[in-house]
Order: C-alpha cells, then sequence, then structure tokens
C-alpha cells in the first residue's frame, strides 16, 4: 500500500525535471528555518545544482553564516524532507541591504512618530490620470516624475487609511490615541 500523499510527492518529482519546484521550495522555507533576524538579513534565492544561494546585506553576515552553513543545511533539508541542498552558498548584495536599509527606516519613523500601519490602495485610471495632468506643469521632467510618484504614494496610502477607518471605525491607535481616520 501506497499513501496518496507520498504518491503525489513523488509524480511531482518526476514531472520537475529542471528542478524548479525545490528552487521554491528551497526559498519559501529559508525564512521559517532560521528564524526572523537571520531573515531580516536574507533573502533565499533558491536551489542551483544541489547549492542553495542566499543573498545577505553585509560581509559581516556572509562570514557568520558562512561558519554555520553545514547546521543550516541540514535544517533546510529537514524541513523540505529531504536532502537535495548539499551546500549553502552567502553572497553579499546590495539589493539586500538596501532594503534592510529601508525597512529600518520606516520602523525608526513608524517608533518615533507613532502611526498606524497602513496599506495602500492602488488609485483608478482617473486618479492617476489627474495627478500626471496636474504634474504637467512642472518643466523638469525628473522632479515632475517625482512629484507625480509621491502625490500617487500619498494618495494611496490616504485612500488606504479611509478605506480601514470605514471598515473599522475609530479605534485605538498607537500609545492610546484615537485614529479617526485623521493623519
Amino acid at each position: 500500500m501506497i499513501r496518496v500523499g507520498d504518491a503525489m510527492k513523488s509524480v511531482i518529482r518526476g514531472s520537475d525535471r529542471r528542478g524548479g519546484l525545490l528552487k521554491a521550495r528551497a526559498a519559501e522555507v529559508w525564512e521559517e528555518v532560521v528564524g526572523p533576524d537571520i531573515a531580516g538579513h536574507t533573502v533565499g534565492m533558491g536551489v542551483r545544482a544541489g547549492e542553495l544561494n542566499v543573498h545577505v546585506d553585509s560581509h559581516a553576515w556572509a562570514t557568520q553564516l558562512t561558519l554555520m552553513s553545514e547546521e543550516l543545511r541540514d535544517r533546510i533539508n529537514t524541513a523540505l524532507g529531504e536532502s537535495s541542498v548539499r551546500s549553502v552558498r552567502f553572497t553579499v548584495s546590495s539589493a539586500v541591504s538596501e532594503a534592510r536599509a529601508q525597512k529600518n527606516t520606516e520602523v525608526q519613523a513608524r517608533r518615533r512618530y507613532g502611526g498606524e500601519v497602513v496599506e495602500p490602495v492602488p488609485l483608478s485610471d482617473e486618479e492617476t490620470r489627474e495627478i500626471v495632468e496636474a504634474a504637467g506643469e512642472i518643466d523638469s521632467d525628473s522632479v515632475r516624475e517625482a512629484a507625480i510618484r509621491a502625490r500617487i504614494r500619498d494618495k494611496e496610502l490616504k485612500k488606504g487609511r479611509e478605506m480601514r477607518s470605514s471598515t473599522l471605525g475609530p479605534s485605538e491607535g498607537p500609545r492610546g490615541a484615537k485614529t479617526d481616520g485623521l493623519p
């Protein structure tokens, strides 16, 4: 007797000749396996020829994680349920470093100024067109584009606040302050 789940895994592995499923699964479980502290400095990119590629935000983290690579490899393989990752390679990436810096800036701003976490709501084509038309009088292309991006982001966040306050109603915000949809 064969369990249905085992049979399905076998069929999926057999049809995944290029290893795309393994690449995706390894990158997906990376954060879960290493925890939030390490995940905050890294991005699991996927597996190629048995090597898990991980981008890190600094040389210090790359060095530290390289010392832990055998343990991390074992934990990844355990999470995957197979021994398909033979090694782990850490590469310093400016993109990870920049994303980390941006996130830190946002966290510090929230701590300093308080405020709720609001998901932006995309603008309609009409709203976007109005913003682009209003910025049409700006002579400098780079300044005009920056103004358009800033105005779109601002309006998306305002729509997010409005949507949140209309679905939740007045609620307690940071430090016990009322957040009645007001910035």
